[in-house]
């Protein structure tokens, strides 16, 4: 009988088959993800990576508590995107210390992305988190790869045209601009109210010089509240500039400088709306004119 047990626990070890954790651990570890996730719905972000690891040391297979942790970090990195583009367009030293925090975020989030990937290779999820990672970290192909992997696993795939749409913006930056649009398009038909894919569609026109189509979507996005897009200003600004459309050119400038007047988005609309000066007042109505008395 010793002998059955060591051979048992030699084939175990071979093929690394046996349970390494008793049901109740794993039962505890879902219990602490479960939590993780609530914490995170609230953007309680230490709450949340402290109960992801719990998961884990209860059940370091758990993918989903990897998933949860590497979202932590996303969220953390755009916490500290924010503070160096939009709260304040951050230089010099400032800047340096900032971007350092925002890799080691998005570094230590790819970590977690891939190893839930690693351990459930149809998690749709995982692969489509990683490859936004690799948009933010400006590595295209990459992002493409992995974004490519997540739809062609749609069963653990939260939102296939938010996948879409960095998919999209992934290939919109190599230059890809027919597959580019084809995704966003496809994005837009799966939720046509996606300022993301919307505004991403206009820049794949913007990048072509088809100024009509992409004024339609800047001004769509631009129009939306939900959206709240700085950016969709600055290029509805750049497009109507190119239509020759003034006036139309010198509001979008204004809406853009009026939504975070100290980002870099703000500086960019005041620099490159400059020369559109400010709106020509209207002339004062002359007596008797257009037919009234």
């Amino acid at each position: 009988m010793l002998r059955n047990a060591l051979g048992l626990l030699g084939i175990c070890a071979a093929l690394a088959a046996c349970p390494a954790h008793t049901e109740q651990d794993i039962a505890k570890s879902q219990t602490r993800l479960d939590i993780a996730k609530d914490f995170l719905r609230k953007f309680q972000l230490e709450g949340a990576e402290a109960e992801a690891n719990r998961a884990l040391a209860f059940n370091p297979n758990n993918d989903e508590a990897f998933n949860v942790r590497g979202l932590v970090h996303i969220l953390r990195a755009l916490d500290a995107q924010r503070s160096l583009e939009i709260d304040g367009c951050l230089t010099g030293v400032d800047a340096e210390a900032t971007q350092k925090d925002l890799d080691e975020h998005l570094t230590k989030a790819d970590a977690d992305f891939a190893q839930a990937a690693k351990l459930a290779p149809e998690y749709g999820e995982a692969w489509s988190n990683r490859g936004v990672v690799h948009n933010l970290l400006e590595d295209y192909p990459a992002a493409e790869q992995f974004l490519v992997r997540a739809l062609e696993n749609p069963m653990r795939l939260e939102s296939p045209g938010l996948t879409r749409a960095h998919l999209g913006w992934s290939m919109f930056h190599q230059k890809k601009y027919v597959n580019a649009a084809k995704e966003l398009r496809q994005a837009v038909q799966f939720q046509p109210n996606m300022c993301v894919a919307t505004y991403r569609l206009g820049r794949v026109y913007f990048a072509r010089e088809e100024w009509d189509k992409a004024a339609e979507l800047f001004q769509t996005v631009s129009d939306d509240p939900s959206c709240h897009s700085q950016e969709a200003s600055l290029y509805l600004m750049k497009t109507q500039m190119q239509r020759g459309l003034v006036d139309d050119a010198r509001g979008a400038r204004d809406a853009c400088l009026a939504m975070s007047k100290n980002s870099c988005i703000a500086a960019q609309c005041s620099a490159d709306g400059g020369a559109l000066g400010t709106a020509t007042p209207a002339a004062p109505a002359t007596p008797g004119a257009g037919g009234v008395p």
